[in-house]
């Protein structure tokens, strides 16, 4: 089962979060064979703070992905105000680290909780949607649906690079779901992929 875990920063968590970096990613790299996509949700004032952490990950239960998201290091010192843990159905043939990225464009995590009833969503809307995103396959990092405990649909969540916030505003604004008010409320973060992998020359995540 894939299920989406993010934690939300403490303001002021800056420091000890560095502090605990390498703790975290040699944590995470027991996990390697099992994500689907890890990064930091970033301060859309300041690209240089970090406000959550997010993994996809594939784990045999929700007992295991609870355990895998309470013992991360950021988790256990006490780095998060809250966090989310859901199971999630990915709905792209590949995952974070097959994407192809553009060094040119820059990077959103889209979140997309719904309240309405799947059952209210007709099967052309439906299609409407899968097609429509097969549209941006070469901006998608990752997407998929968040589910409920039960495996019931309860929304999307959405990883795409694009040249600027324009591109996002114009994606959304077509969106099938979108525009038939599927979602309860549409969040918008500056998010970037996450692991030692992905540091520039500077040392900074790019």
């Amino acid at each position: 089962m894939q299920y989406f875990t993010w934690g939300i920063n403490k303001p002021g968590t800056t420091e000890k979060r560095t502090s605990l970096i390498r703790t975290h990613w040699d944590f995470i790299a027991n996990f390697d064979k099992n994500l689907i996509a890890r990064g930091p949700v970033l301060d859309e004032g300041d690209l240089s703070v970090v406000i959550g952490s997010i993994h996809i990950v594939e784990l045999e239960n929700l007992t295991k992905a609870e355990d895998f998201t309470y013992n991360e290091p950021f988790a256990k010192a006490g780095l998060f105000k809250s966090i989310i843990i859901k199971p999630f159905k990915l709905e792209i043939e590949r995952n974070q680290f097959d994407f192809i990225s553009n060094p040119n464009f820059i990077r959103f995590f889209i979140y997309c909780p719904a309240t309405v009833d799947p059952k209210e969503i007709s099967p052309e809307l439906a299609e409407a949607h899968k097609v429509y995103c097969k549209r941006f396959d070469k901006n998608f990092i990752c997407h998929g649906s968040l589910l409920t405990n039960d495996h019931t649909w309860q929304g999307n969540i959405y990883f795409l690079e694009f040249a600027n916030k324009l591109d996002i505003d114009k994606f959304l604004k077509s969106e099938p779901f979108a525009k038939s008010n599927i979602y309860d409320k549409i969040e918008i973060f500056r998010w970037t992929m996450g692991g030692p992998e992905n540091l520039n020359v500077a040392g900074a995540l790019s």
